[in-house]
């Protein structure tokens, strides 16, 4: 979980924190967050967090005249907060390449990706 690490209310005003929650695997987990004040003390909230599996993208025929060439455009997202290193596979490098050849994911940041 990722917030601001100080959050100010006027006297009788409402605001909303923004909490960015951000696993990296799907499931339930248990958090709390807690805000401090001097005068009124601690407030403590628990909080049931639910990551949803991501939906299966399935990408268009891809086709192509001979002697010519097409491709597809994938975005990949980095949902940390750390710079993240990507290896990939491909099964048929005389038709077929990834570019770019390294893939870095900048923190919390979307890539494009050239098939």
């Amino acid at each position: 979980m990722i917030g601001d690490p100080t959050f100010s209310l006027e006297p009788k005003s409402v605001g909303t924190y923004n909490l960015i929650y951000s696993p990296l695997a799907a499931g339930s987990s248990i958090g709390n967050i807690g805000f401090l004040n001097e005068k009124v003390g601690e407030f403590w909230y628990d909080l049931n967090l639910t990551a949803e599996e991501n939906p299966i993208v399935n990408l268009t025929l891809l086709e192509c005249e001979l002697g010519k060439n097409a491709s597809h455009t994938v975005d990949l997202e980095n949902p940390t907060g750390k710079e993240l290193y990507l290896d990939f596979r491909n099964s048929n490098p005389s038709n077929f390449e990834i570019i770019p050849d390294k893939i870095v994911l900048p923190p919390y940041e979307l890539v494009k990706v050239q098939i």
